[in-house]
């Protein structure tokens, strides 16, 4: 089931990687630069922003096409924003890897207004929800998104997140340290505790895996609570986003790697 979700203002463009310039920006050479020029420093260059605060373990190689969108805002100082990175070679057929966190609430909140077009095939778990709202607040937490039933007595609490790295087959969240999501995993099981439902939502923008796992190998106290959480109830899904240059499409659910989720 191929279904576009997310469109682009307007087509991204191809651009070479350069380097990641600081925290929050990457430099960029024109597309037809070769490796060579690129070798050889013989290149006109920019720079883009990126939004992704993680590690990005493993992608950040010179010489990788890349997808640039356009800001939206005409004055902001950088005129454009890092979407995905090809993790192929330059003659095979680009394998795009998504690097935009603002995409997985953003396809979350759009596959809620698709699903009852899709007999809820889209998001199997909303089915009986009729209301979404984004950026939701409960006591200290905010969390991303929270789904209500008609009248309001049913709620399920969702933290989005996305996932660039994998390993073998297996996707695989987070690619640095996350105090941040140990707390969010710490939030959705009060939550569970107190009666209502709650969800984690990976959003992996990448086709090349076909299952989900914690990476222990780089946080294993994260690893460890989401199994806590969802021995407890929370419940966990992850779902496929193909990045293309004219939009995102839905790629379908993944697999939870059974040696992590169990029961």
């Amino acid at each position: 089931m191929r279904i576009k979700v997310l469109s682009f203002q307007e087509e991204l463009f191809e651009a070479k990687l350069i380097q990641r310039e600081r925290r929050f920006f990457i430099e960029f050479a024109d597309e037809k630069t070769s490796l060579e020029q690129l070798a050889a420093g013989r290149y006109e260059s920019g720079f883009a922003h990126t939004n992704n605060t993680g590690s990005m373990l493993g992608l950040i190689r010179k010489g990788r096409s890349i997808l640039l969108s356009h800001a939206r805002n005409p004055v902001r100082k950088l005129a454009y924003t890092l979407e995905a990175i090809n993790l192929n070679k330059e003659n095979e057929k680009p394998l795009w890897l998504g690097v935009n966190t603002s995409v997985p609430n953003r396809f979350l909140q759009k596959l809620f207004e698709l699903n009852p077009s899709y007999d809820y095939a889209l998001l199997p778990f909303a089915r009986g929800f009729r209301q979404i709202r984004m950026e939701v607040k409960n006591g200290e937490s905010r969390l991303d998104a929270c789904l209500f039933s008609e009248n309001q007595t049913e709620k399920l609490w969702i933290e989005c997140k996305n996932v660039s790295m994998a390993e073998y087959d297996a996707a695989a969240f987070p690619d640095a340290v996350s105090e941040r999501g140990r707390k969010h995993l710490d939030t959705l099981m009060r939550l569970k505790a107190q009666g209502d439902r709650a969800l984690m939502f990976y959003v992996v923008q990448r086709t090349d895996a076909s299952c989900f796992m914690p990476a222990d190998f780089i946080d294993g106290a994260y690893a460890e609570k989401l199994q806590k959480a969802y021995a407890c109830g929370v419940e966990v899904y992850a779902v496929a986003a193909d990045v293309q240059k004219d939009g995102i499409y839905f790629g379908g659910y993944l697999k939870l790697a059974p040696c992590y989720f169990k029961g």
